[in-house]
């Protein structure tokens, strides 16, 4: 609790890849309530807190979202078409960009993709309303690009969203006809969206949960507008298709819960509902479509609005509101069960694929396509399930190729789901000359993709080719 952020509720929280940062959200500071812009970085291996700068931080807001970039945290909105980038290396805080971005909003969603971030729908402030507009944000670039809106979801705010690697997929809510169970999955290379099917989905619902699993999404619980609810689906974007989530041994039906993906299985926690404030949660394996119960020994005080991220083999939940009214809490806990933690990888075998091109900048745009990576430049490319490569695949063998670089300078291969590229280059070049060489590159466990960096001043033509994988 040494040095531990004020209580509050309805903040965001992000994980960086070592620790955990809070930041915004609503409390009552000296009897007083309001909206605040402080918060906290936890390190969970020194079980330590110390707090983010105030300098330059954006005004104070809640019912904003929050992104982590794997080294920065992005914050954007809650009543505000503002937002900063802060770099907890530096402890210092960049504006977002104004010039074009989305309108106002609250009660949106974010997500990131690898290189930018997307935000969409939301509540904005009269005459708004409803909004089904959205944006694209690129922190290397400090510019925004609008979303479009033909054959968008119907406007509205207290939806889902997940990343699958190549689309954003927008799910459930409340429009102006009232709570919906629609959705739509939104294509950023191409600027398209794709409606999703309605058939065996869950009821329609607001304050539910999402989470990726890297190949399917799940949503569990919410509110109907009349009773709170424990049950769920799992949508499947390749075959448009909905499968419910077993009753059977469920937690108690609530809402403002939180969810988090362990790998193997989905972890929600907290929340309230019919039985009152939470602190019982459970895990839910959906190979088996089978729920455990999380432990109550030692875990923290019931309560609901609260954040939870996932460091890779724990839970960290943290803040929330509990049954006082004035109960704004800055306690959490940090979840650890083996029983729920992703199985080990087996041993590796390498396969070999017929030669195939897996990007090339200079053919169209598209997630394997352009544009050329600008200088400084982090860009998300899609390998599993593509060119002959399975999603269980762990690692790829590619020849990266340099085209016709601007400038001196390196590229950098490796995992889409690394905190931040390795210190050393994967393929070095002159300006204007072509150059390619060999890599070995794990693959991120959930999405299955590579990042690529340009450590150069200029921009730069990729070509990825690849010849085989580790499983």
């Amino acid at each position: 609790m040494m040095g531990v952020p004020a209580g509050r509720k309805d903040h965001t929280a992000v994980w960086t890849g070592s620790k955990m940062i809070v930041w915004g959200g609503w409390n009552i500071d000296s009897g007083t309530p309001g909206p605040v812009n402080s918060g906290g970085i936890y390190d969970p291996a020194t079980d330590t807190w110390a707090a983010t700068s105030l300098t330059n931080a954006p005004a104070a807001r809640f019912y904003h979202t929050a992104v982590s970039t794997g080294s920065k945290m992005i914050v954007w909105g809650g009543g505000y078409s503002t937002g900063g980038v802060y770099d907890p290396a530096t402890d210092t805080w960049a504006a977002t960009s104004l010039t074009n971005a989305p309108a106002a909003r609250d009660f949106h969603t974010a997500v990131w993709t690898g290189s930018k971030m997307i935000v969409w729908g939301g509540l904005g402030g009269t005459p708004a309303g409803f909004l089904n507009t959205g944006g694209i944000y690129d922190p290397a670039r400090n510019s925004w690009a609008a979303t479009s809106t033909a054959g968008a979801p119907t406007a509205r705010c207290n939806h889902t969203a997940v990343w699958t690697g190549s689309r954003m997929v927008i799910w459930t809510g409340i429009d102006s006809t009232g709570y919906v169970n629609s959705g739509g999955m939104y294509d950023p290379a191409t600027d398209t969206w794709t409606p999703m099917s309605l058939t065996n989905a869950p009821a329609a619902r607001i304050y539910t949960t999402a989470v990726w699993t890297g190949a399917k999404m799940i949503v569990w619980g919410g509110y109907d507008g009349g009773v709170e609810s424990n049950t769920g689906g799992v949508y499947d974007p390749a075959t448009d298709a909905w499968t419910p989530t077993s009753t059977i041994a469920a937690p108690t039906a609530r809402q403002l819960h939180t969810a988090v993906w362990t790998g193997a299985r989905m972890i929600v926690w907290g929340g309230t509902g019919g039985g009152g404030y939470a602190n019982l949660g459970g895990a839910y394996d959906p190979a088996t479509d089978t729920w455990t119960a999380t432990s109550l020994a030692s875990a923290p005080t019931a309560r609901h609005s609260h954040s939870a991220v996932w460091t890779g083999s724990r839970m960290i939940v943290w803040g929330g509101f509990g049954p006082s009214l004035t109960d704004f809490l800055n306690t959490g806990g940090v979840y650890s069960n083996p029983d729920v933690l992703p199985p080990p990888p087996p041993p590796a075998d390498f396969y070999t694929v017929m030669p195939c091109r897996l990007a090339d900048t200079r053919k169209a745009a598209g997630p394997s396509g352009g544009p050329a990576l600008v200088a400084g430049a982090v860009r998300s490319f899609p390998v599993a399930g593509v060119c002959g490569i399975p999603i269980g695949a762990t690692a790829v063998s590619l020849n990266v190729t340099a085209v016709g670089p601007a400038a001196q300078g390196h590229l950098t291969v490796y995992s889409g789901d690394a905190a931040s590229p390795p210190p050393t280059s994967t393929l070095n070049f002159p300006p204007r000359a072509t150059r390619a060489g060999n890599a070995v590159v794990r693959l991120a466990t959930i999405g299955g993709t590579i990042n690529v960096k340009n450590g150069s001043a200029g921009a730069v033509d990729l070509v990825l080719d690849v010849n085989g994988y580790y499983q």
